[in-house]
């Protein structure tokens, strides 16, 4: 299908990439988030700040729409028409921020899921997370074989690709493949539970971030710091759950502290911000007024 005809969208499209762009500014909304941008802080990132974010987001927020058509068009490969989408996307978030790679992981995951939720409008599937996961894992099916395991090695190499070489990550890839496990099974569920426990939507959104934190291979932050940081990043945030997370006072106190060690560690968990994201997006959907 000619890529055209994505480019008019209809009122469902419209309300869901309403539900995406809210759920990108939450994310970066949220605070504390230790080692993030947030609109207190620029956790550790020199070249960045809250409104880099919403420059960015903003820039992305009219091919949002476009995503969710083809998942409905599309009757091939929807995982290369949404990388061409995506690529548009993208080269218009790095005009806007002047070449601050601010989004790039979120605009892929938001891209497949936004994509998935097409196809569950095509298909008459309810928009819930187990219809969601699926068809993310069926677009997506043979992501990790087809770029990972045979990687051009003359080529310049993605962050996401040297990881992958270097430790057999498989990042943002796998988990899409997968059907976004560590969303499912993680991230919504405390999400839920947060909420449930009477915690505002601030404090619910910084306790799930700290619950992803916990379980997570984050390629930002091996990226950044090598597995060590991935160790400080996970045994951290485990200690802060097992005191509550968001719930206790001590809970909270030690989420601060992990802010300074996330800044002074250089610390940056980019991968489970993303995935923040795509769990409050979901959560949306799943709540969403016919």
């Amino acid at each position: 299908m000619k890529m055209h005809n994505f480019y008019s969208f209809s009122p469902i499209s419209a309300k869901i990439a309403q539900k995406a762009l809210c759920s990108m500014l939450y994310e970066v909304s949220t605070s504390p988030s230790p080692g993030l941008v947030s609109p207190v802080s620029k956790g550790c990132h020199n070249d960045m700040d809250y409104f880099t974010f919403l420059i960015s987001t903003s820039s992305i927020a009219y091919y949002l729409p476009l995503f969710i058509e083809i998942g409905i068009k599309c009757e091939d490969d929807v995982l290369k028409s949404i990388r061409e989408v995506g690529k548009q996307a993208e080269e218009e978030m790095l005009r806007e921020t002047e070449g601050v790679n601010t989004q790039r992981g979120l605009l892929f995951l938001i891209g497949v899921l936004c994509g998935a939720a097409g196809v569950c409008i095509k298909k008459s599937l309810a928009f819930n997370r187990y219809n969601l996961s699926e068809q993310c894992s069926i677009i997506c099916k043979d992501i990790v074989k087809n770029e990972l395991l045979n990687i051009d090695r003359t080529k310049k190499l993605t962050n996401g690709e040297r990881l992958y070489l270097e430790y057999k990550v498989t990042g943002i890839r796998g988990e899409v493949e997968k059907g976004l496990p560590t969303v499912i099974n993680t991230a919504l569920p405390s999400l839920e539970d947060a909420l449930n426990y009477g915690l505002n939507i601030n404090d619910a959104l910084s306790h799930t971030l700290i619950s992803i934190m916990s379980c997570v291979e984050d390629t930002t932050v091996i990226n950044r710091c090598k597995m060590q940081g991935i160790y400080t990043m996970r045994n951290l945030s485990k200690k802060a759950l097992e005191l509550g997370g968001m719930k206790s006072k001590e809970g909270r106190e030690f989420v601060k502290y992990m802010e300074d060690v996330f800044v002074k560690e250089n610390i940056s968990p980019g991968g489970a911000a993303d995935l923040l994201a795509a769990a409050h997006f979901i959560y949306q959907l799943e709540n969403m007024e016919e």
